[in-house]
């Protein structure tokens, strides 16, 4: 029998070479985009995909300027990520890979979970025993850890040999997917993303793609079902398309991929079970692909847990930092699910049961639906309730669950400005911005906080080494730092607001400053005054072990 050490195996039951190589999640927006910026995947990801920052809208071939997602790009503010990125997972998985194998780890392929038991009174804490099979050989291993992450899919393994209900239903609607290189004279076809709302077909999409391919979608609506069934073939599949772009023409030149499946709108009973076993993306929450949200949720349910999970193995944290995981994502995910419930209806051109009988059209619907809720698929208004991690501020205006707004900066000599977001790289640590204001109206309050950390009842003292960082945020520019700050030791690495808009940004009025607490995964956790260093130690108390 094998320990897992201190840190993780990953276990792929594919072999990504001879799996399905395209097709399936493509569509990334601004808040995901933000996290994988955070994590140095971003650049590689932007050179390979297409990237929009517009979308079109049609019925009988005249152009609509009042629907579709015309809201999400008119949406997209407060980020830097202005734009939509469309990148099949194939491509995306690659990058993913190669930087992971970078950073010298390793993927073992094709092992596949046979047993998973949890024994919660194991006095050396590797509550799970795991059997696990090699499906080229057959070898098999048994194997104890501290926990299992099943990210293995709407089918997990890991949720069902470890009796996690999967709640909810399988609808009765069916949607065609079908990527490939494609021809079309639908004016604007190269702005990245557009509809078309068809009476046959009920909304069609379309999406530009990398490399040049393109995604086409629409409804198996149940005159189409009657006519063809779960055995629709390729053929019946390419001449449907080419149907539901009318009045359009379009040419397919080549299908790379295409999919015939049934919606699903379920959610795991527990995200966190037993506290061993924790589930992320598809394996916690399945739906339809109607707001594109199946990989942009894993995602986010990645950058939750990583952070969570890595300091609870290095014992940094009370077990109540793990279980915020369930209770921040599954209700996001929840969330997710009642809007998808309705979306995926008006997308196949029907009222979900809930305006059963309401004098609109489903379309109109759908466009209604999207315009309400577009801030929240596009991830920029994904926030969080208070926790243990999320304290009610005493000073500012950002709430505290929230994702903290991305502001530029300049950092002393070269004139050139950088992001917060670049400055604070997602590597497991809080990050504590000191927000200095103007230091000759803040000085009395500086020289308070730097005494505060130096003393003997700082949170610095029982915080573990790397899971705080510091950066100072000060109006103005200086040629030295901390001449600048009065002669107060600088916080961290010292940054300038040169027009105080990161401030305004934070509600920090220059004449008091602020210290401000981010999650590692970017949220804000807390901020308080410079005089109150003791509260933001009652902070760390509250989940930090000592």
């Amino acid at each position: 029998m094998e320990k897992v050490p201190d840190g993780h195996t990953p276990l792929e039951r594919h072999n990504k070479e001879r799996q399905a190589r395209y097709g399936r999640a493509c569509t990334l927006y601004p808040r995901t985009l933000e996290i994988l910026d955070q994590v140095d995947l971003l650049d590689e990801m932007n050179q390979t995909g297409f990237i929009s920052r517009g979308t079109v809208t049609y019925k009988d071939g005249k152009r609509l300027t009042d629907c579709g997602w015309i809201s999400a790009f008119e949406m997209i503010h407060g980020t830097y990520m202005d734009y939509v990125l469309n990148i099949r997972q194939k491509y995306s998985e690659e990058i993913f890979a190669s930087r992971y194998q970078d950073l010298g780890n390793t993927v073992h392929t094709e092992w596949t979970l046979k047993e998973c038991v949890i024994d919660e009174a194991a006095a050396d804490g590797y509550r799970v025993t795991s059997k696990i099979q090699h499906e080229p050989t057959g070898q098999t291993k048994t194997v104890k850890s501290r926990f299992v992450v099943g990210a293995d899919g709407g089918h997990s393994t890991v949720r069902e040999l470890t009796q996690i209900p999967f709640e909810g239903n399988d609808t009765q609607m069916k949607w065609i997917r079908i990527d490939g290189y494609f021809k079309t004279d639908m004016p604007d076809s190269r702005f990245g993303s557009g509809c078309i709302e068809s009476a046959e077909h009920g909304v069609v999409l379309w999406a530009c793609l990398d490399h040049g391919a393109n995604r086409i979608g629409f409804a198996l609506t149940p005159a189409l079902y009657a006519k063809y069934g779960d055995a629709i073939t390729e053929e019946q599949v390419k001449a449907e398309a080419v149907k539901a772009m009318a009045p359009f023409t379009l040419e397919i030149e080549k299908v790379e991929w295409w999919t015939l499946y049934t919606v699903k709108q379920k959610l795991a009973r527990r995200f966190l079970s037993a506290n061993s076993i924790l589930l992320a993306g598809d394996a916690s929450h399945v739906h339809s692909s109607a707001a594109a949200q199946g990989m942009n949720t894993g995602v986010h349910d990645v950058s939750n847990l990583a952070w969570k999970l890595a300091g609870t193995l290095k014992g940094w944290f009370t077990p109540s930092v793990l279980q915020t995981y369930d209770s921040e994502r599954r209700a996001t995910a929840h969330t997710l699910i009642s809007l998808d419930r309705q979306l995926s209806a008006t997308i196949s051109n029907h009222l979900p049961a809930e305006y059963a009988g309401a004098p609109i059209d489903p379309k109109a619907l759908t466009s209604k639906l999207f315009a309400e809720s577009v801030r929240f698929s596009i991830g920029l208004d994904v926030h969080y309730s208070a926790n243990v991690l999320n304290r009610p501020p005493t000073t500012g205006m950002v709430t505290h669950g929230w994702r903290a707004p991305d502001m530029i900066l300049r950092r002393p000599g070269a004139r050139l400005p950088i992001r917060l977001f670049t400055i604070t790289k997602a590597v497991g640590a809080f990050w504590i911005l000191v927000f200095a204001g103007q230091p000759l109206l803040t000085a009395e309050r500086l020289v308070a906080f730097r005494k505060y950390l130096d003393g003997n009842s700082s949170f610095t003292t029982f915080a573990p080494e790397g899971m705080v960082r510091f950066a100072t945020i000060m109006v103005g520019t200086a040629p030295q730092s901390e001449v600048a700050l009065g002669g107060v030791k600088r916080f961290g690495d010292v940054f300038f607001d040169v027009d105080s808009s990161a401030h305004e940004k934070y509600y920090v009025a220059v004449e008091a400053g602020a210290v401000v607490v981010l999650r590692p995964d970017g949220i804000l956790g807390y901020a308080a005054g410079l005089m109150e260093g003791e509260a933001v130690g009652e902070y760390f108390r509250g989940f930090v072990r000592r």
